[in-house]
Order: structure tokens, then C-alpha cells, then sequence
């Protein structure tokens, strides 16, 4: 399977936030989208996980295009945004039991507490997610994000709010996936975390991928240089169109 968007526009009033992109990720890729902020991450990944059409282009799923909306995909879909869409009144299991059943996983209870156990929950108190600290419910959205077994998983920043501990359950997770042939594309800030496990880092700046780095064991320092270096560049060549 591999996901593409071609010629992808989305704008915001006169403001065009993603600008005829092209993008393509195969099974088995992680990719890292990276970019200052502002430069359309999220709304690129609300783009491609179908929560919002874009104004021209189209995503594609394979060979499947239209219906990206339909329920077929979404279940395939691991989604996670800035707001964790947490249940505060619940606990973490009670969370994820609900979401379970309206997605209907099948998935029992000990399905469910194996999942929190993956994801350094197993042991919480039961308590309401109010209670939770923020690398917690952080913790508790990746676990939703992964109830359907999903094929695809779009995350934007999952490395908000954990710890180091979280991070590198974060990683671990992500590595998994991604050796079951999954499509994993996320956004961060977090180089350091990532540079551990991403295939490779796709830079969007101006509304389109302008770079796309190969992780062939590339240092921190290389890759902020080449980051940088891209974005430099953007940026000397809309002064000169100015």
C-alpha cells in the first residue's frame, strides 16, 4: 500500500497553506514531516487522514481515491492531533472500552488492558483521566489511536508531553508498526527522538515538500545543518521573487 497526495492545495482565506504538494509513502516507511511552525503540518495531516478536503488534488490510498472519508479507511486510519480527545471522566481502560465498542474491535477486556500495558499504563490507578498528568493522557491517545489495528498512522507532535521513558516507548511502538509493514508519518520538533527511527525526513516549507532527507544513520548535527539549509533557502527565494 502506499499513500500519495498529488498537487495537494489547501488555503485559508488569501492564505495558502499547502501549495500543489506531492507526497508519497510506501508500507513500511516512517517518514518525518518537518517544518517551522506554521508551515502546514497539521493541516496536511487532517488532509490526508480525510478530516478535511483539500481545495484541488487528491490522496490516494493504494489505488483507491475517492471515499477517502469512508468508513472503510477511516478504521484504517491511526489518527492523533493536538487535542487528545480524552474522556476526563473516565478512566484509561473505560477510555479505551468505549472507543472500542464504537468502533467495534471486538477487543475484550483483556485485549484493552494489554493494550494500556503497551503503553506504559498497565499499572496506572484507576482513576479519571482528569487526574492524569499530560505525558499520561499523552500516553492514553496513543493507545487509541492504535485500537483498530490501523494500517495507516498519521501522528501529529505524539512526542508532546512525555518523559525520556515515553519517548522511548514511543519509538519502541513506532518500530513495531512500522516492521508490520504499517505507513507511519508523524510530525515533530523532537529531532533527537526521531532521528532514532525515521526512514527518512520530509521537509514542507511554501506549501510543498521541498527536501527529503534519507536517514542512512545521519547525525543530529548533519540533519538540523540539512534542515536548516532548506529552509534558508525558501526563505532567499521568496526575497528574490519579492
Amino acid at each position: 500500500m502506499t499513500l500519495q497526495a498529488r498537487q495537494i492545495s489547501k488555503a485559508y482565506g488569501a492564505q495558502r497553506v499547502l501549495d500543489r504538494l506531492d507526497l508519497s509513502v510506501d508500507a513500511g516507511e516512517l517518514v518525518c514531516l518537518l517544518g517551522p511552525n506554521g508551515a502546514g503540518k497539521t493541516t496536511l495531516i487532517r488532509t490526508l487522514s480525510g478530516l478535511q478536503k483539500p481545495d484541488s488534488g487528491e490522496v490516494l490510498w493504494g489505488s483507491e481515491s475517492e471515499g477517502i472519508g469512508a468508513l472503510k479507511l477511516r478504521r484504517s486510519i491511526g489518527l492523533i492531533l493536538h487535542q487528545p480527545f480524552l474522556y476526563e471522566h473516565l478512566t484509561g481502560f473505560e477510555n479505551l472500552r468505549f472507543y472500542s465498542r464504537l468502533y467495534e474491535t471486538g477487543l475484550g477486556d483483556a485485549d484493552l488492558r494489554k493494550m494500556l500495558g503497551r503503553v506504559g499504563l498497565g499499572s496506572a490507578r484507576p482513576i479519571p483521566v482528569r487526574g492524569y498528568s499530560r505525558g499520561m493522557k499523552q500516553r492514553l491517545t496513543i493507545a487509541r489511536a492504535l485500537l483498530c489495528d490501523p494500517r495507516i498512522l498519521l501522528f501529529d507532535e505524539p512526542y508532546t508531553g512525555l518523559d525520556q521513558q515515553g519517548c522511548g516507548m514511543l519509538n519502541q511502538l513506532v518500530l513495531e508498526e512500522s516492521a508490520r509493514n504499517k505507513l507511519v508519518l508523524l510530525t515533530t520538533h523532537e529531532l533527537s527522538y526521531i532521528r532514532q527511527v525515521a526512514t527518512r525526513f520530509d521537509v514542507l516549507h511554501r506549501g510543498k515538500i521541498a527536501a527529503s532527507i534519507p536517514n542512512a544513520g545521519i547525525s543530529l548535527d548533519s540533519l538540523q545543518e540539512q534542515y536548516s539549509a532548506v529552509i534558508a533557502a525558501g526563505k532567499a527565494a521568496r526575497k528574490e521573487q519579492a
